[in-house]
């Protein structure tokens, strides 16, 4: 198998969004290269027990699970030549993903999204998909299955009035020189006063990032028919054949009203066709690019 110095996670439920982000993750394992590992939650009312077994007894579902896992590991490694290792737990599915992706010291979680939760329950907790990106220090792809890829060629960069917006630079550039990519940059101009802002911020990271010999494009979208930024960067990310849109979240407490209403980052997740990365801003890692802001 092939040498690998990274780690990729990857939270499998079983479900066919779950294996469809094992298969998406083995694009980037090979990229990067990194090794990936395979982790499945046990949660009280587990899907698990509903799906797996109609056994009661705690150590043999997850043997039951355990073994599930590692055939699944097993074929995904000999198709792919990746190292693939698995790891079952118990507890609350991203509490576990967090926990698990500090201890093997992930680089990048995977993980598939049923997309926007309906009933009201649901959006009071928060979908593990945007609970996991909230508390995960590495970058968090979630994918929603629906637009597959291949291979990362565009990578959609949205830029909004946020100095938080322009610290995905540092990761836009490592994914786009590992793909040989192209980014394009895009901001959505609802008000007429914010224009000429954006303007400015848009060339000023277009030339950081065609100075660190990527190639990149920016356009600014001005009084969209449509209103939303997530509406319109989705719409702007299909009509140029994004494979990847990258976006940031920060890492403050949440209060209810974050889960209720919900947030562009949510909509976002729950709503994009084709993968998102969200990157939680890290100004240990990437501070000498901030300076140059």
């Amino acid at each position: 198998m092939a040498q690998s110095t990274s780690s990729i996670l990857v939270p499998i439920g079983f479900s066919e969004q779950s294996i469809l982000a094992l298969d998406q993750a083995l694009i980037f394992a090979k990229a990067m290269p990194a090794k990936i590992t395979l982790l499945s939650v046990i949660e009280e009312s587990s899907f698990f027990k509903r799906v797996f077994s109609a056994k009661t007894d705690e150590s043999e579902l997850k043997n039951e699970v355990t073994d599930k896992l590692k055939e699944l590991a097993k074929e995904y490694a000999e198709k792919s030549g990746i190292e693939i290792n698995t790891m079952v737990a118990k507890g609350v599915v991203y509490e576990e993903i967090a926990r698990v992706s500090e201890l093997i010291e992930a680089d990048l979680v995977i993980l598939g999204t049923n997309g926007k939760p309906q009933n009201f329950q649901k959006r009071f907790i928060g979908s593990n998909a945007y609970r996991v990106a909230t508390l995960v220090q590495p970058p968090v792809i979630t994918i929603k299955g629906v637009r597959n890829i291949h291979k990362i060629s565009t990578i959609i960069f949205p830029l909004v009035l946020d100095r938080r917006s322009k610290e995905k630079v540092g990761p836009a550039l490592k994914y786009a020189r590992m793909f040989m990519a192209n980014i394009k940059i895009v901001s959505i101009a609802e008000e007429e006063d914010e224009a000429p802002i954006l303007r400015a911020h848009l060339k000023q990271v277009e030339t950081f990032i065609r100075d660190h010999k990527v190639e990149c494009t920016s356009e600014l979208i001005e009084n969209p028919e449509n209103k939303g930024i997530v509406r319109n960067t989705l719409n702007y990310a299909y009509e140029n054949d994004g494979d990847l849109i990258i976006i940031t979240e920060d890492n403050k407490e949440r209060d209810i009203t974050d889960f209720i209403l919900g947030s562009d980052v949510q909509s976002m997740i729950y709503h994009s066709e084709i993968p998102v990365m969200s990157i939680t801003p890290s100004k240990v890692k990437w501070g000498a690019i901030w300076e140059s802001f």
